[in-house]
């Protein structure tokens, strides 16, 4: 069994590379924090009280983050080697041992990846401190520690964070229809399963929850429980995404007619059918915007209340933000790259259609746009969500600062800077390709 999960992480590289990127980024995150822990234990006194307090908000986003992107990574990677764990089953593995195979690679793949994430924040841990509390004078004289003991936590760590999002993934591959999945070459229609109405109405409830606590409540207080509402809100969206994201894609993408652009006729197409990659970038992008937009719209909603106009300091927001949007822009990368292999036959499809070079380019490129318009619309209604939550709860009128703009838009085009380039370069590449050939290993 050993050579059987080492040999199938060496032939599929391409795909288990973008499992082993976000576990190498949540690991980084994950340094940052216990470098914060660690710091406060040795500091002790009022640092110490402030540095637990803030690692307490940066682990409760960084959690919610990191189980996103890599419950949507790991799923996709599965989803991709259905004709593997399929062909297993024929020669007679059993589902048991297909799920602890998988376990296996995931724990593996984490294991690699958190370590090469603490190796790579040591460097970084004292400059991003120095960085992030700069306008707080108290800290000025503290050395940020990160030791060894800290470094296996968050290795730890990562690898039951990686083995607990990876369990509907493994089920999955344990239980697939053996013929259905050697048809089948791409990630399976996604379904409302009960796992996801259960996680969906315990967010709900969180939210309503919530949001009932804000009358009453001192507005200087009330950031906190602001704060958490966008999340919460993307959180029921990603939960909830198989009943309407589709009915949503193809809502906002018949602006442009298709007789206007055989390219965005094709990348509609595209992102409504593969719905399981589709969200599997979408759900990324959707809770890095909601954290961010969400954070600052939690100010907009109590500034009227408390008279302070001072805006965040940035060092803070990317202490804070830092992680978890890192953790979402790669992980909604990733994914691309990962379904790689899959464009290559789409692209052939395309050519031998008559699709000519500029035209599958300006797809691939719309198709990006359309994950990216998604994402923003989503995440513009988590933030919508949080500003209506604050005036209900400070009984002041709606207000969206500049700050709270540029920081939707500011992910909205770093998302389409780094989504855009992993679908066009594939589609070029795929480009090169013999046509016949491509279409044969269908």
């Amino acid at each position: 069994m050993l050579r059987l999960i080492f040999s199938d992480l060496l032939d599929n590289f391409r795909v288990w590379l973008g499992v082993l990127l976000v576990t190498a980024a949540t690991a980084v995150v994950g340094a940052v924090v216990a470098c914060d822990i660690e710091t406060g234990l040795v500091t002790g006194g009022n640092v110490a009280l402030a540095l637990y307090g803030i690692s307490g908000t940066m682990i409760v986003f960084s959690v919610a983050a990191a189980l996103v992107v890599l419950g949507s990574v790991t799923a996709l990677a599965v989803a991709l080697h259905q004709r593997a764990y399929a062909l297993w089953q024929l020669v007679g593995l059993r589902p048991a041992h297909v799920r602890t195979v998988v376990h296996a690679q995931l724990a593996t793949l984490a294991l690699v990846g958190g370590t090469a994430g603490c190796f790579l924040a040591v460097p970084v841990l004292r400059p991003l401190f120095r960085f992030s509390f700069a306008s707080s004078p108290g800290f000025s004289s503290v050395r940020p520690s990160f030791g060894g003991v800290s470094a296996a936590a968050v290795v730890v760590f990562v690898v039951l964070l990686a083995v607990a999002a990876s369990a509907r993934g493994a089920r999955r591959a344990a239980h697939t229809p053996v013929i259905r999945t050697l048809r089948e070459a791409d990630a399976p229609p996604v379904t409302m399963s009960r796992k996801r109405w259960v996680a969906a109405a315990a967010m709900a409830a969180a939210l309503a929850w919530l949001v009932s606590t804000l009358p009453g409540t001192d507005p200087g207080r009330m950031d906190t429980p602001l704060m958490l509402v966008g999340p919460l809100v993307a959180g029921i969206f990603t939960a909830l995404g198989p009943l309407f994201t589709a009915r949503l894609v193809r809502g906002w993408t018949a602006l442009v007619p298709d007789s206007w652009s055989s390219a965005w006729y094709l990348a509609r197409n595209a992102s409504v059918s593969h719905l399981s990659r589709s969200t599997a970038v979408i759900d990324p992008l959707l809770v890095a915007i909601a954290l961010a937009g969400g954070l600052y719209a939690a100010g907009d909603a109590t500034r009227g209340a408390t008279g302070d106009a001072g805006a965040l300091p940035v060092g803070a927001v990317v202490l804070l933000l830092g992680g978890p949007v890192l953790l979402s822009l790669l992980g909604a990368t990733a994914t691309i790259f990962m379904s790689s292999r899959s464009r290559e036959r789409e692209v052939a499809l395309v050519v031998a259609g008559g699709g000519s070079p500029a035209t599958v380019t300006a797809a691939a490129a719309a198709e990006a746009v359309i994950y990216v318009g998604t994402a923003c619309l989503l995440g513009l209604a988590a933030v919508a969500t949080t500003l209506l939550a604050g005036a209900w709860g400070t009984g002041q009128g709606l207000g969206v600062s500049s700050a709270t703009a540029a920081a939707v838009a500011a992910l909205t085009a770093g998302g389409a800077l780094l989504i855009v380039p992993a679908t066009v370069i594939p589609a070029l590449l795929a480009l090169r390709q013999d046509v016949p050939r491509a279409l044969a290993a269908e």
